[in-house]
């Protein structure tokens, strides 16, 4: 830090998004080790707390989303809805904050999640703009992408139709030039000119793929973006007693993870189809089920609302995933199997990578029905190919893109440094 001046990197993920907003605090303890300052922002108080508790000082601006509103961004993120809550007063007020707090602060750079509004504040203020994401439904990956997994089935006529997905995509992708009308307006009332292109308007100065495989195989990505490698919660706590005392079990023991995006009525199914098995069984899905369901499961299953998932690694010999970013990362550093059940596209892309490589099987609602998942966590447990894969893949999958991630937001921060002051 000799000779240079402590820089200020404002990290404005949408605080609604559990995933967002765990990369958005491993990247900033890193900035913040490396000697320079960091505040958060936000609109939504459901994981504020996850940001406070890691140490860092949040702003919650206005207008506040609400749980509602939360919920519907959610359902649009992940292709389930196109109704969005970003109504003219509510994209008006969000820049206003946002450049409030910019002019206030003065950052030398800002790191977003899918933080919308700053694509125009942050070019309003002519403040650098760093986005943190997955490789997947990104600008890399939407103009490369073979197969785009719009249907869970994996047999020949599933094949046939992702395909055709896939080709749709890539030309959408190349020549849409939507974007919501609140947004284009808000833009020219501040004089800031939107990329004609869809794809281009939600492209930052810089983008962050952090995500194993970019990083792993060096595919090549889009302009503007650097594959920084797998970055995912390292949060802070220790495991149960319980839990860790599974360690020394004699037999088998089972993760279930089922993240932001189930139901009680499928975590309840997953629970007591495997709670048969002569298996230790844990789970963080404790948010979608009540007391009374978790005291009529079998002593062999524990269900807590919260883990951290990365400290399981060496517990457990497979998991049950929902497909999420973070959390694929965090199964493959386990160096154990996994499955997942991948309801939304973007998640089957996340698994499908996983299964491509070996370490990882992919199943549907349907397989639930039908109660196949204690053979898919047999096949987890002894079929020795999956098992060697996931050995292979662990080392790949350590977390070194907090670290690659701030290294690469620090440059672009001093090249804007007299630029935005």
């Amino acid at each position: 830090m000799s000779g240079t001046r402590r820089l200020r990197v404002l990290f404005a993920p949408e605080t609604f998004n559990l995933g967002e907003t765990s990369r958005a605090v491993e990247v900033a303890k890193e900035v913040r080790a490396d000697g320079h300052d960091v505040l958060f922002m936000g609109y939504s108080r459901r994981f504020a707390g996850y940001v406070r508790e890691a140490g860092f000082a949040l702003e919650l601006l206005d207008p506040e989303l609400s749980e509602r509103e939360a919920e519907q961004l959610i359902a649009v993120d992940q292709g389930r809805a196109l109704r969005h809550p970003f109504t003219d007063s509510m994209v008006r007020t969000r820049v206003a904050s946002e450049l409030a707090l910019i002019e206030r602060w003065l950052p030398d750079c800002i790191v977003i999640g899918t933080t919308l509004t700053l694509f125009i504040s942050a070019r309003a203020a002519r403040v650098p703009l760093v986005y943190v994401r997955p490789y997947a439904m990104s600008h890399g990956h939407l103009t490369r992408m073979a197969m785009f997994p719009l249907t869970a089935g994996q047999g020949a006529a599933a094949a046939d139709v992702n395909r055709a997905a896939a080709w749709f995509l890539r030309q959408a992708a190349t020549k849409a030039r939507w974007k919501p009308g609140s947004f284009r307006r808000v833009a020219a009332e501040h004089a800031v000119h939107l990329p004609e292109r869809t794809l281009a308007a939600l492209d930052a100065d810089l983008n962050l793929i952090a995500s194993l495989f970019p990083f792993a195989d060096q595919r090549p990505l889009a302009a503007r973006e650097i594959a920084v490698g797998p970055l995912f919660a390292q949060s802070a706590g220790e495991l149960p007693h319980r839990v860790a005392s599974l360690a020394e079990r004699k037999r088998p023991a089972v993760y279930i993870g089922m993240g932001s995006s189930a139901g009680r009525r499928l975590v309840l199914e997953v629970l007591k189809q495997l709670s048969r098995m002569d298996i230790d069984i844990v789970s963080s899905a404790g948010r979608y089920v009540t007391e009374d369901d978790c005291a009529a499961l079998p002593e062999n299953v524990q269900v807590y609302d919260f883990l951290p998932a990365h400290l399981l690694a060496g517990m457990i010999d497979a998991s049950i995933i929902h497909g999420g970013e973070g959390t694929v990362q965090t199964a493959c550093a386990s160096g154990a199997p996994f499955a997942g059940i991948g309801l939304q596209p973007e998640r089957r892309i996340n698994l499908d990578e996983c299964a491509r490589y070996g370490n990882a099987l992919r199943f549907t609602p349907r397989d639930i029905r039908r109660g196949r998942l204690p053979h898919i966590v047999e096949r987890l447990l002894h079929d020795e190919s999956l098992r060697h894969a996931a050995r292979t893949v662990q080392p790949l999958a350590q977390p070194v893109g907090a670290v690659n991630s701030a290294a690469a937001i620090l440059d672009p921060a001093r090249r804007g440094m007299h630029e935005s002051h």
